[in-house]
């Protein structure tokens, strides 16, 4: 010992050991951060396209509920060139709802 402030030899040594092991092991400390941090983004980009799929399943299985309950209450024989126009919309609709699946498709 130098003087009666200082630490012992051994002590500096230790902590020197131990500054220098901590120094050594950041990198792999962060690139398995950076790693954790890649898999929660992808993570939340799978579940965000889920949410999405999901609402667009929603909104085509309602729309297809309503195109199903028109056409049963059709009375074909009462109008017949009126039902011809409801069926042609009916069709613009799914098409349209198709159109947004495609388009879903390709954003995700």
């Amino acid at each position: 010992m130098a003087d009666s402030n200082s630490l012992p030899n051994e002590i500096v040594q230790a902590i020197a050991t131990a500054n220098a092991e901590s120094i050594g092991e950041q990198p792999a400390v962060l690139a398995n951060l950076a790693l954790a941090q890649e898999i929660f983004n992808r993570n939340m980009q799978q579940q965000i396209a889920l949410s999405q799929q999901q609402a667009l399943n929603l909104i085509q299985l309602a729309v297809v509920a309503k195109c199903v309950a028109i056409i049963d209450k059709l009375d074909v024989s009462a109008d017949p060139a009126g039902t011809q126009q409801l069926v042609g919309g009916i069709k613009e609709i799914l098409k349209c709802v198709s159109g947004l699946q495609e388009q879903a498709k390709q954003t995700s």
